[in-house]
């Protein structure tokens, strides 16, 4: 009796029941699931490429701090917004255009290189006393950041506990 009563239901809606069966194996089947596990790889070497990428930039600005006169030992901290980033060309099916660059070097083609927006820096040196060195200071982290100076903070080195 179970088995008329589920004939006669079958016939009556089967092609309701094959569009949910088609639409049951769409959903099934692993598509995209590639592109995500890489969209998520390269979201993680792209925050750790902007990390290294400001910690260089802090680098290479206590550098050139330090040969101020009168500075003395440097250390830098710089806020931003979003680090510097690149934009690849790719061709059809979303893969970088790579190049040869001679000598069997290659290279990806880029098409535009955005700058990293810094919101705000901090130094501190031991010469932050002299107002001479403030100055030049701040105008040296101006020029090399683009920030207007009133966003940035130059002060004191604490004295070493060990020099006392």
């Amino acid at each position: 009796m179970n088995t008329r009563k589920l004939s006669a239901f079958a016939a009556k809606y089967k092609y309701v029941l094959i569009i949910l069966l088609v639409g049951l194996i769409l959903l099934l089947l692993p598509t995209g699931s590639r592109a995500k596990a890489k969209t998520v790889q390269a979201q993680t070497v792209s925050e750790q490429t902007q990390t290294q990428t400001i910690q260089a930039e802090e680098q290479r600005l206590t550098q050139l701090l330090q040969q101020i006169n009168g500075a003395g030992q440097v250390q830098v901290l710089l806020s931003y917004r979003c680090s510097a980033e690149r934009e690849l060309a790719t061709d059809d099916s979303g893969e970088p255009t790579i190049i040869s660059a001679g000598g069997g070097a290659q290279e990806a083609v880029e098409l535009k290189t955005v700058s990293p927006q810094y919101l705000g820096a901090v130094v501190v040196c031991d010469g932050a006393d002299s107002p001479q060195v403030q100055l030049a200071v701040t105008q040296a982290v101006a020029q090399f950041t683009g920030l207007s100076t009133d966003h940035i903070s130059v002060l004191r080195k604490q004295p070493d506990s060990q020099s006392k």
